[in-house]
């Protein structure tokens, strides 16, 4: 025998099976129709069935009048049965209720509608509930609408949580709206304090001797980043750029007064020509524990024009990267600890005899420590070779290496502050 066959066997014994219990359940109808018992027995399997379910349910006539409640409701109104049945819902809830709020739904409902409704009612104890009521019409066997059934659910779990939650939003509101107002106090605060920070750097210099071009932008809206030049006298030109750890309005402070303190002079005993004496000077006043644990890293230089030589100190930075004709030059590697982490530390300067024209790059690792789409870092080496096939007479070399790190990094958008600037000395 295939499967097939015994596929077709079993369909038909469940039919037989479905048949007989059909005719049982006809049997049982005309059973009902003649036997007063069974009648009554099914009336109270009806009232168990009607009394078990947990919704508050009653029956009202056209006269409205309650001919039927279940237990539920009995209980959550603390009434008994005999409060309700016979007794008319004006009698039961008042006369005013019953005219302004209970009638006209009812009639609704007499005229063909399902009515619902959401409605509170207190309870004894004095508690305020809340019910959402559906008024079903029932009709006989003429189709005349001779009561209505209606059927409440108590909802005041969900409707307290929803006036909570509407609260939460109410204040969430609230709180949003002081937010962006704050918000937009510390934006404005910021914005001036960025333009303050970007007032204290120097502007692009071109003369017979050097140009100087550069490009700064800050990660978020103040950064750590910072640099400076200046003829300290006619012989001697100081260049220096810093990063100071971290972002924001701490850095950007730290940065600035670092920045200050170069521009203006302010370290005692400290030749400005040397820059080892420089970055000592500035180890002992800029200590991590006296300055919220922050270090520097530098470099500072100072071009002797009538040598043509440069003298410079690094800590802890990238290194200088010097062209002479298209070509590197030299990378100077930084040779000394970051400021601030070793208060006795020794700073050593080095001499670097230029030659002639040269352009020297100084930057900070924003530059270069970048992610690419292949999830690769970027490194000096490749700043490198960047620079070497993308110089310009304007420095417009540095543009272009922005918008290229930009698109390489996955996100479009750089972690660190971008700073480099490109120091053109002429012969």
């Amino acid at each position: 025998m295939t499967a097939g066959s015994d596929s077709r066997k079993d369909l038909i014994v469940k039919l037989e099976l479905a048949r007989k219990q059909i005719a049982k359940l006809e049997y049982a109808i005309e059973i009902n129709d003649k036997t007063p018992d069974v009648i009554r027995e099914i009336e109270e399997k009806y009232k168990f069935i009607v009394n078990s379910y947990g919704e508050l349910m009653t029956l009202i006539n056209r006269d409205y009048i309650y001919e039927l409640v279940n237990d539920s409701l009995c209980r959550a109104f603390g009434k008994s049965r005999d409060e309700f049945i016979g007794k008319t819902v004006a009698e039961v809830w008042g006369k005013e209720k019953f005219t302004r709020e209970i009638k006209v739904k009812i009639d609704k409902c007499f005229r063909g509608e399902i009515f619902k409704e959401e409605d509170t009612f207190m309870i004894p104890g004095g508690e305020k509930r809340y019910y959402a009521v559906t008024y079903y019409p029932y009709q006989n066997e003429q189709n005349e609408i001779t009561h209505i059934v209606g059927v409440t659910d108590d909802i005041t779990d969900r409707k307290k949580t929803e006036i909570a939650l509407k609260k939460s939003e109410e204040e969430l509101r609230v709180l949003n709206e002081k937010k962006d107002k704050y918000l937009a106090i510390i934006n404005s605060d910021l914005e001036k304090a960025s333009c303050h920070v970007r007032s204290l750097l120097p502007d692009p210099v071109e003369n017979r001797d050097l140009r100087i071009d550069w490009k700064i932008v800050p990660s978020v809206q103040l950064g750590g980043d910072s640099f400076g030049y200046h003829w300290i006298d006619d012989e001697h030109f100081a260049i220096y750029i810093l990063d100071v750890t971290g972002h924001g309005l701490d850095a950007a402070l730290h940065s600035v007064s670092v920045l200050n303190t170069l521009r203006f002079q302010n370290l005692k005993n400290t030749d400005f020509r040397n820059p080892g004496e420089v970055l000592k000077g500035l180890n002992s006043v800029y200590q991590m524990s006296e300055h919220s644990a922050k270090f520097i890293t530098m470099w500072y230089a100072v071009y002797n024009r009538l040598k043509d030589e440069l003298i410079c100190a690094g800590a802890g930075h990238p290194p200088l990267l010097i062209f002479k004709e298209g070509k590197i030059h030299a990378s100077v590697q930084s040779k000394n600890i970051m400021i601030g982490v070793e208060e006795d530390h020794e700073f050593q300067s080095e001499h670097i005899e230029l030659g002639g024209s040269a352009v020297i790059y100084f930057y900070t690792d924003g530059v270069y420590e970048v992610i690419k789409r292949d999830g690769e870092m970027m490194t000096v080496e490749d700043l490198e070779d960047f620079l070497k096939t993308h110089q310009t007479q304007n420095g417009a070399e540095m543009q272009i290496l922005y918008e290229m790190l930009e698109k390489q990094s996955p996100d479009g958008k750089l972690d660190d502050d971008f700073t480099i600037m490109k120091v053109n000395l002429k012969r």
